[in-house]
């Protein structure tokens, strides 16, 4: 069974990640590549907002949450 708040917080991340300029498929293969998620939702938080590590941290538990 699927969890409701894990398949919605892929869901923002996913969105968020193409409003950025990566594709899904460019974002799977970071992630396969070793990249964390955290490193992810920075390199998110940068495209979108240029902002660093603590201001898309910051931003990240918004979309995820």
């Amino acid at each position: 069974m699927e969890n409701p708040s894990l398949v919605l917080a892929i869901s923002k991340l996913a969105v968020a990640g193409e409003q950025a300029g990566f594709t899904l498929e460019q974002m799977i293969d970071l992630l396969d590549a070793g990249v964390e998620v955290e490193t992810l939702l920075e390199l998110i938080g940068l495209r979108l907002y240029g902002v660093r590590s603590a201001r898309a941290r910051s931003l990240a538990s918004n979309w995820v949450m």
